[in-house]
C-alpha cells in the first residue's frame, strides 16, 4: 500500500477543528457518484490515479455496479493523490475534474484508470479529445488548476478520517483498506442487501 508522505500544497487550506473531525466520509454535490442515488449500499473510494491496487479495485467496483447491482450500489470517488509515490497523481486528478466540468467525469476517469501506468501531461489533452471534450475549455481548466480546492477538500477529509493508504473504501460507513477482490465485494454487498 502507498503511504502518504507529503500533503498537497494549495491556497485556501481547509483545516478540521476538534469539533468537526469526521467519523465517515461526507457525500456532497462536489463528489462524483456512479449508480442509483437511492442505492441501499454506498461505497466511498479514496483513490489515487497512479495506484495499481486502486485501478484494480475501481474497475471491479464499476463492473459490479454495471453487471450485478445497478440499482443497489452507488460509488463515490474521493481524490487522495499521493504525489510522493505517484508524481502524476495530482495532475491526473485535476484533469479528471476538468472533464467533470463538461459532464464527462466517469468517461475520463475510466481512461485514467486504464492508463494509470502511463500518466503524463501529454496524455491528458489526448484523452480529453478522445471523449469529445471542448479542448480549449479543458486546457484552460487544467492550466489554471481550477479544481484544486475540491481535490484538496477530498484529500484533507481523507487525512482527517485517518486514511493513510490507497485504496481505502467505506461501505456504508465501514472502512476497508487495500485490495478487495470482486468475489469478496459481492459477498459483502449481498450481506448488506439481505439485512
Amino acid at each position: 500500500f502507498a503511504f502518504f508522505g507529503a500533503s498537497l500544497s494549495f491556497g485556501n487550506n481547509i483545516t478540521y477543528t476538534d469539533q468537526d473531525i469526521p467519523t465517515e466520509p461526507s457525500i456532497t454535490f462536489i463528489d462524483p457518484t456512479l449508480g442509483a442515488e437511492t442505492a441501499k449500499v454506498t461505497i466511498v473510494l479514496y483513490g489515487d490515479y497512479g495506484c495499481d491496487t486502486c485501478a484494480t479495485l475501481d474497475q471491479a467496483l464499476i463492473a459490479l455496479i454495471a453487471d450485478d447491482f445497478p440499482n443497489d450500489v452507488r460509488l463515490v470517488w474521493k481524490d487522495m493523490p499521493n504525489t510522493s509515490q505517484h508524481e502524476e497523481a495530482l495532475h491526473a486528478a485535476i484533469a479528471a475534474r476538468c472533464a467533470e466540468d463538461q459532464g464527462k467525469f466517469w468517461e475520463y476517469h475510466a481512461l485514467l484508470i486504464a492508463y494509470h501506468n502511463s500518466l503524463s501531461e501529454e496524455l491528458y489533452p489526448v484523452l480529453a479529445e478522445h471523449i469529445g471534450l471542448k479542448t480549449n475549455s479543458f486546457a484552460s481548466c487544467y492550466r489554471d488548476q481550477t479544481p484544486s480546492p475540491i481535490i484538496q477538500r477530498s484529500y484533507e477529509e481523507g487525512l482527517a478520517l485517518g486514511v493513510s493508504a490507497t485504496p481505502t473504501i467505506f461501505i456504508n460507513g465501514t472502512r476497508y483498506t487495500g485490495a478487495l477482490d470482486s468475489g469478496t465485494l459481492k459477498a459483502m454487498i449481498r450481506q448488506i442487501l439481505a439485512q
